[in-house]
């Protein structure tokens, strides 16, 4: 994969917040909220509106700033919910009860990463008892039961990263989620362990998620920057825009309704938003782009069955849904490659690109399917329609239903 070497200028930077402002990111001024509500897509419906929150994590009031113009709209972890407001964020704080009056609390956060084993196969156990989690969580609902409760888990929840015997994680993992009304994990393959080959785990995190957890909304934590505490410095290969866009259209795809952004780094200096100027301008562009389809990412599933295929049978998958009289396809291109599965920490991958066919039921021929954010169009066949995916892309298609 190719990437921008050449650091942005400072007007550059300048260009990009100010597209941004003027309305690129189609955001409207957010509202006090009122109530919050789930919907029956697992989407937030704030102020009986859609709502999917871009979710910064543990960021001082400082940043507030910058991430807003990035295109965050919800503060989490050590937030300050009167400087969030000020930003034009709402906020999801650890519980106090001299908050509760704050008008831009989307929800509360509490016990992060509460499954952390401790110790190894057998002896593993998760740092806080499932029976705790649900009592403190109770206590939280007691005091404030209009209000959502968030909660992180590692991604020991999955069969490909748990190092907790099979029918223990099958056990707790049911009881974590009990004491929540929202679910979210964090996996970062590269940031986190330096396997470029395991890209793929956070849109399978998100589905077992989603399993686990039922009717409740599930987000994931997204990968940035390089400088992580596990590995060490010179050995870490560098978390790029490409990486970061795939995992977030990833994670989409598979039915979060929730994206969060891992933003720290411990080396070579401690920064708690680290990434490079290369990575803002994809995170303005590509959060920008997810509040503008906010309804659509939202909306209830495409009624018509819909297959995809890409090249001869390389990773991919979609998600089709139905928003004000149009059919949108979310695709991607989640192949890694020959050998992918044998690599090794720090092997590269060599993912490959295909031709996709889309069949569509009860398609036309002749339609013309859009695609979205590319100034282009397709002309579709009869039930039927092809285009090309560069390795890691996706693309978003609209047509008339």
């Amino acid at each position: 994969m190719s990437t921008l070497n050449a650091k942005l200028n400072a007007p550059v930077l300048i260009l990009l917040f100010l597209l941004i402002g003027s309305g690129l990111q189609a955001q409207e001024a957010l509202k006090p909220i009122r109530k919050v509500e789930i919907g029956k897509n697992r989407e937030f419906i704030v102020n009986d509106r859609p709502f999917l929150p871009i979710i910064s994590w543990a960021q001082p009031p400082k940043n507030y700033p910058l991430l807003q113009k990035l295109g965050f709209n919800t503060h989490a972890g050590q937030a300050d919910p009167a400087l969030a407001w000020e930003s034009g964020c709402y906020a999801v704080p650890g519980f106090k009860k001299e908050k509760m009056g704050a008008g831009n609390i989307l929800g509360w956060i509490f016990d992060d990463e509460p499954d952390m084993p401790r110790g190894k196969g057998s002896e593993a156990k998760p740092r806080q008892e499932p029976e705790n989690v649900i009592a403190k969580a109770a206590n939280i609902k007691n005091s404030d039961p209009k209000r959502l409760l968030f909660m992180t888990l590692t991604g020991h929840f999955t069969k490909e990263q748990s190092t907790y015997p099979e029918e223990f994680r099958k056990k707790i993992y049911p009881d974590f989620i009990k004491g929540s009304d929202v679910i979210g994990f964090d996996i970062y393959p590269i940031y986190g362990s330096g396997y470029a080959s395991r890209l793929d785990w956070v849109g399978k995190g998100v589905s077992q998620l989603r399993q686990l957890g039922a009717d409740r909304p599930v987000y994931a934590w997204i990968e940035t920057s390089k400088g992580s505490k596990w590995m060490t410095y010179e050995k870490q290969p560098d978390v790029l825009p490409f990486h970061t866009r795939n995992e977030v259209w990833q994670a989409i795809i598979r039915g979060a309704t929730a994206i969060g952004y891992f933003t720290h780094a411990w080396f070579p200096e401690f920064k708690e938003f680290a990434a490079t100027e290369e990575m803002q301008q994809e995170l303005g562009r590509l959060n920008a782009q997810l509040t503008r389809l906010a309804p659509a990412i939202l909306a209830a599933p495409a009624k018509r069955k819909i297959e995809m295929k890409l090249g001869n049978d390389l990773n991919c998958h979609f998600k089709a849904t139905e928003d004000k009289g149009s059919v949108f396809i979310f695709a991607q291109n989640i192949d890694l490659g020959p050998g992918a599965e044998q690599a090794k920490q720090f092997d590269p991958i060599h993912p490959r690109k295909g031709t996709a066919t889309f069949t569509v039921e009860n398609l036309k021929a002749g339609s013309k399917i859009e695609v979205t954010d590319e100034d282009r169009t397709i002309t579709a066949k009869e039930g039927r329609f092809t285009d090309e995916f560069a390795p890691l892309a996706e693309h978003i298609y609209r047509f008339k239903r």
